[in-house]
């Protein structure tokens, strides 16, 4: 091992014996919610950037609101995702936008698949990183969002 090498774990040991808080954690890290806006849309920018061509924009929120709805469920308590539905509304990526079934060979379908598991996974950890701003927030709009009856492609449980 190096000297940088040896300074760098030293220095990493030091720091994670330290005392932090989860509250002062959470003061350290906490944006302004414009900052939060705009993670959320430069994230939303790159995740249609990526799925365009292939996906419509119905197919683009869904998943989104799939990615959004496993991070909260991941980070906020009683929140969990009902597998069947998840599965139900990630099946919509076969069909066209006028919601009958595309024809795909197996490797358009392997592609489908793989890109839009990139823009949910995308999109959940850009949702995990906005909810560490101030988690509090982040726990209380879900709790919102699902008691506002208004959601589209839900998958959590009830």
């Amino acid at each position: 091992m190096t000297m940088r090498m040896t300074c760098f774990a030293l220095a990493c040991a030091a720091m994670m014996s330290l005392p932090v808080s989860a509250q002062t954690l959470r003061q350290r890290t906490a944006a302004p919610p414009s900052s939060t806006v705009n993670m959320d849309l430069a994230v939303t920018d790159a995740v249609r950037s990526i799925l365009s061509g292939q996906f419509d924009e119905g197919h683009i929120a869904m998943l989104q609101a799939l990615g959004h709805q496993q991070a909260v469920a991941a980070t906020c308590p009683g929140f969990s995702i009902d597998q069947q539905a998840f599965s139900n509304e990630f099946d919509l990526i076969y069909d066209g936008a006028d919601g009958k079934p595309r024809s795909l060979s197996s490797a358009q379908r392997t592609e489908l698949e793989r890109k839009a598991t990139l823009g949910i996974g995308m999109t959940f950890g850009a949702q995990v990183a906005i909810s560490a701003n101030d988690h509090v927030a982040f726990c209380r709009a879900a709790t919102q969002e699902r008691a506002g009856g208004k959601i589209a492609h839900l998958v959590w449980t009830k």
